[in-house]
């Protein structure tokens, strides 16, 4: 991942008092990329880096005072832009867990219990991967 875009995963970790290795961990899961849009089976599209999911395109329009258009285009072509809005429903999924980081990565995904606690045991693991790797030999 570009340097830039683990800087400002950075800024708006410290933003949102989140843990600063949390939407590096998502992020492996989704491996979005700028410009990137995904079609969903329930008719949703995910968007750009952390592959924000469309039904988030009206509730940050209206918290940004901006068109709905807009803020779509920004999340697929504005990777910062994409992580801040990441971190927004991260925050916003740690407070629904209360506190709970392990919840709040299932929710960030859904709040559907097998679909929640399936993504969940998915960014514990990257987040494993990426920061307590497997030395070789063992």
């Amino acid at each position: 991942m570009a340097t830039a875009f683990l800087a400002c995963m950075a800024a708006v970790a410290a933003f949102y008092h989140l843990p600063p290795r949390a939407l590096p961990s998502i992020q492996a899961v989704e491996a979005g990329k700028v410009g990137m849009v995904r079609h969903n089976a329930n008719g949703t599209e995910d968007y750009g880096l952390m592959q924000v999911n469309s039904l988030w395109v009206r509730p940050i329009a209206e918290r940004a005072g901006m068109a709905p258009e807009a803020v779509r285009d920004r999340l697929v072509n504005d990777g910062c832009y994409n992580i801040a809005a990441a971190g927004m429903i991260l925050r916003g999924s740690l407070t629904q867990a209360h506190g709970n980081l392990a919840r709040a990565y299932g929710y960030y995904h859904s709040h559907t219990p097998w679909f929640s606690q399936a993504y969940r045991v998915r960014v514990i693991n990257s987040a494993l991967a990426l920061y307590f790797p497997a030395k070789p030999g063992r």
